[in-house]
C-alpha cells in the first residue's frame, strides 16, 4: 500500500483578483507542490470579514470567489489531485475555533507582529475582537484538515508558530489529534507594483491582474516606474531595483535577451519604450495560456461549479472526522448525545 503523502494548507482570502504578485509569490509554488503534496487550498472569506465586515464589501465576496477558483484552474491547480474549497462552507470551522479561543491568551495574541499592519492597512483606530482573532482562525484553517506543511512568506511564519502552538496545547491538554505544521518558508521576494513603490497590491492600484486582457498588459506596462534619474534615452541607466528589469528577470524566458536589454540600457543604448514594450510582450506570452484556460471555463461554467462544490464536500467529510475525534477526546461529545437514549440528564446522579 503507498504512504500517503504530507497534507498541505494554504489559500488566499477573497478581496479581489490575483495578480502577477501572487503568482510568484505563492501560486507557482503551489502548482509545483500539489504533485508532492495532498494539497488544500482554501478561499478563506471569513477572514475577510475581520478588516471588512461592512455589507458593500460583503456582497463582492462571491464574484470574487469565482475569480479565485478560474484563476487557481487557469494557472494549474489539478482538481484531481488537489482540494479547493471555501472557508464558511464548513460549519466545523466555527466549532473548532471557539475551543481554540479558549487556549489562547490575549496578550499572546498581541504579539502576534503582523495584526497591527494589518489594522493600519484597514484604516482602523482600535483593533476589534475579531482581528485580534485572526491567527486563531488561520490555526483552525491549518488544524482542522491536519495539515502538516504550509507554505508561507517569511513575515507570516508567526501564524504558522502559533498553530504549532495551539496544536501542542490541544494534545498536551486533551490526547493526541493534531501534528504540529511545519512551514515551508518560500525565498522568493515580494514583487514590486507597477508603481516601483510598494508592493503589488490590488488596493494599491499597481497590480497586473492574472485575467488582464493583452491590452490592459500594455497599459499598465507602458505607466511603469523605471530609473528615475534618466532623462534621455541616452543617459546611462540603472537596472538594479528597477521594475521593469525585476519583471524582465522574473518572466522573460529569453534570457539573452534580457542580457542584451540590460547591457544598453546601462550604456544609454535603448530607451524605456523599448525595454517596456519587449516586457509587455514577454509578459502577454506568459500570460496568453492562462487567458485561454480561463475563457475555456468560462466557457464550460458547470466545470468550476463542480470542482468547488466536490471540494467543499471533500473538506466538509474531512472537517467532521477531526470534530468527532476532537469531541471524543475532550468529552464535548455529550452534546451531541443529550436527545438520545445514551444520556440521562435528568436521572439520578452518583
Amino acid at each position: 500500500m503507498p504512504t500517503p503523502k504530507p497534507r498541505l494548507l494554504t489559500g488566499d482570502r477573497p478581496t479581489g483578483r490575483l495578480h502577477l504578485g501572487h503568482y510568484v509569490g505563492s501560486l507557482a509554488n503551489r502548482v509545483r507542490l500539489q504533485h508532492e503534496y495532498e494539497s488544500f487550498f482554501i478561499i478563506a472569506d471569513l477572514h475577510t470579514l475581520t478588516t471588512k465586515p461592512e455589507p458593500q464589501y460583503i456582497k463582492d465576496i462571491p464574484l470574487y470567489i469565482r475569480e479565485i477558483v478560474l484563476d487557481y484552474l487557469a494557472v494549474g491547480i489539478e482538481p484531481s489531485v488537489s482540494t479547493i474549497f471555501v472557508q464558511s462552507a464548513i460549519p466545523e470551522t466555527y466549532q473548532l475555533n471557539l475551543l481554540f479561543e479558549m487556549l489562547v491568551t490575549v496578550p499572546r495574541l498581541e504579539r502576534m507582529p503582523t495584526l497591527k499592519d494589518m489594522a493600519r492597512d484597514a484604516n482602523m483606530d482600535t483593533m476589534p475582537f475579531g482581528l485580534l482573532g485572526y491567527p486563531v482562525l488561520q490555526a483552525v484553517d491549518i488544524l482542522l484538515p491536519r495539515a502538516q506543511v504550509v507554505p508561507v512568506g517569511r513575515d507570516n511564519q508567526s501564524h504558522v508558530e502559533l498553530a504549532r502552538e495551539m496544536a501542542r496545547r490541544f494534545n498536551n491538554l486533551y490526547s493526541e489529534v493534531f501534528p504540529e505544521p511545519e512551514p515551508i518558508i518560500g525565498d522568493v521576494p515580494l514583487l514590486v507594483g507597477t508603481d516601483g513603490q510598494n508592493k503589488m497590491s490590488k488596493s494599491l492600484g499597481n497590480a497586473i491582474f492574472l485575467s488582464d486582457d493583452a491590452e490592459t498588459v500594455r497599459e499598465k506596462v507602458s505607466g511603469m516606474y523605471t530609473d528615475p534619474k534618466r532623462l534621455r534615452a541616452t543617459d546611462p541607466g540603472t537596472v538594479e531595483g528597477n521594475p521593469v528589469f525585476i519583471y524582465h528577470d522574473a518572466f522573460n524566458p529569453d534570457r539573452a535577451e534580457v542580457g542584451e536589454l540590460k547591457e544598453r540600457y546601462r550604456a544609454g543604448k535603448v530607451g524605456d519604450v523599448e525595454v517596456k514594450a519587449k516586457l509587455a510582450q514577454a509578459l502577454n506570452n506568459f500570460l496568453e495560456p492562462l487567458r485561454e484556460r480561463r475563457a475555456y471555463f468560462l466557457a464550460h461554467p458547470t466545470i468550476p461549479q463542480d470542482v468547488l462544490a466536490s471540494g467543499i464536500l471533500r473538506m466538509q467529510t474531512e472537517a467532521k472526522q477531526t470534530m468527532k475525534l476532537v469531541r471524543e477526546v475532550t468529552g464535548l461529545s455529550y452534546s451531541l448525545e443529550l436527545f438520545t437514549d445514551e444520556v440521562d440528564l435528568f436521572g439520578e446522579y452518583d
